[in-house]
């Protein structure tokens, strides 16, 4: 699988975050289902790309420090998100000569040429162009890619794109066969893919502006070369919108990872990407965060309660349980049948959540779970619970808190029972407040008292 990184001349913002999470969602679930996955993400870093071409000259740091800097916050905000790494993060600066390679056999194809600013494809020799996108040749325009102007490069046709593009004064270069320069964009994802993956491979993954003209022209070049269909499947992530706009690094209309993960909590972040199927149109709206706060406090009670009772529960299934145990199964078939279908996450996380009612309502007329019953749902919540929410499971979700810390905790909870046992409720209570001031929340069930640790972010500054 290849998906499209990120164009490190920002941080990533939400709408980019939405495209990695489903992405590793993605991942996460073939290999759920037996398959061996080996996934290919490039980093289009320093100058190759016009738009960081403008950053770095409005900034007064070098090429090398702007790239560094802004590659080390995304690859931080993806593990703030529970985004595994991919097996592979290739630098499209470290693969030059597999572009200049690929351009080179598109000249000898005569699938392209060279004019006096750069080297170009020719469409027309590409009869089956606009395959993917549905766009057609008469209706090509210019600069439609958005990182170059409609006016700075000549070339046979208005469709026609840029492989090589001839140094200008200033402007950062590589030695090539046509002088000094730097490639296009679209060519480093087809030397990348194919340098990784080889001519064909299985998925190839973007947002919906990859689309035109970034994947067409990918299938172009690529396909032009080897005669063999670059990708099997193509998948494509919409826009996540931003007061009726999509959010975009060139005009400032955003809302970072970081800042979000700050306010919200990474777990809520993540569960708000998956609130809408992927195929649809997200809108960045403060009631769908407060209800994604909301699941995540749902699933960090579940998580919470089930781990206490694997250890400390019964050690046999009780009373009621049945309907637990019921409810478990139905979330399992769900949950399968979400995913397969084109990766219903907001159905699938809907049968975790039912399963937490489901949990709730039990220990609410029961008090307990036994060993057994935590156990299964543990192992279940444990394995869907990977592939929708990542690393955030153990990060999150897991409470694995030890030695000292957890003692003292436990000591508190234990002589806040004592005093709730003497009926000394004030004194109860102020013990939970210092355990929440210090982000702990605390569940009373008849007999136990659940604790768990909770990222709040800035949500309670909210109201």
């Amino acid at each position: 699988m290849y998906t499209c990184g990120l164009t490190v001349n920002d941080v990533m913002h939400l709408g980019h975050a939405r495209a990695y999470v489903i992405w590793d969602v993605l991942t996460r679930y073939l290999e759920y289902l037996g398959y061996e996955v080996f996934h290919v993400s490039n980093v289009t870093d320093i100058s190759i790309d016009d738009k960081i071409l403008r950053r770095v000259n409005e900034s007064n740091v070098s090429f090398q420090q702007h790239v560094n800097r802004y590659t080390q916050l995304y690859l931080e905000d993806r593990l703030k998100l529970g985004i595994a790494p991919a097996n592979v993060h290739p630098l499209a600066t470290q693969h030059i000569q597999e572009m200049i390679d690929l351009v080179q056999k598109l000249i000898e194809k005569g699938f392209a040429y060279e004019t006096d600013d750069g080297v170009y494809f020719r469409i027309s020799r590409f009869q089956s162009y606009g395959s993917l996108s549905g766009v057609a040749r008469d209706r090509l325009e210019a600069g439609s890619s958005g990182r170059v102007s409609k006016d700075e490069y000549s070339k046979e046709e208005v469709g026609d794109f840029v492989l090589w593009k001839k140094s200008k004064p200033g402007e950062p270069y590589w030695h090539s066969p046509w002088g000094l320069g730097r490639p296009g964009w679209h060519i480093e994802c087809s030397a990348m893919a194919m340098k990784y993956l080889g001519e064909s491979f299985d998925i190839h993954c973007g947002g919906e502006e990859h689309v035109f003209p970034h994947h067409e022209n990918e299938i172009a070049q690529s396909e032009a070369v080897s005669g063999r269909p670059l990708a099997r499947y193509w998948l494509h992530v919409r826009h996540l919108v931003l007061d009726g706009g999509k959010m975009s690094k060139s005009t400032g209309e955003f809302v970072s990872v970081r800042d979000a993960v700050e306010q919200y909590g990474p777990l809520s972040v993540r569960v708000f990407l998956l609130l809408t199927h992927y195929r649809k149109t997200m809108s960045l709206d403060q009631d769908v965060f407060k209800t994604a706060s909301k699941h995540a406090d749902k699933l960090g009670a579940l998580w919470a309660a089930i781990q206490h009772f694997s250890v400390k529960g019964q050690p046999f299934p009780q009373t009621g349980e049945d309907r637990l145990l019921m409810q478990l199964s139905q979330s399992r078939s769900v949950f399968e049948e979400a995913m397969s279908r084109d990766l219903s996450t907001p159905l699938a996380l809907s049968a975790i959540l039912k399963l937490a009612r489901e949990t709730a309502r039990h220990l609410d007329n029961h008090g307990s779970i036994s060993k057994d019953t935590a156990f299964m749902i543990h192992v279940f919540l444990k394995t869907v619970g990977t592939v929708l929410f990542g690393d955030l499971v153990a990060s999150e979700l897991e409470q694995k808190q030890e030695g000292v810390f957890k003692d003292l905790v436990e000591f508190a909870v234990e002589q806040r029972d004592k005093l709730r046992s003497e009926q000394k409720y004030n004194d109860a209570d102020l013990v939970r407040k210092r355990l929440e001031g210090l982000g702990m929340v605390l569940q009373d069930l008849s007999g136990s008292t659940i604790w768990r640790r909770v990222h709040r972010g800035n949500r309670e500054s909210q109201g």
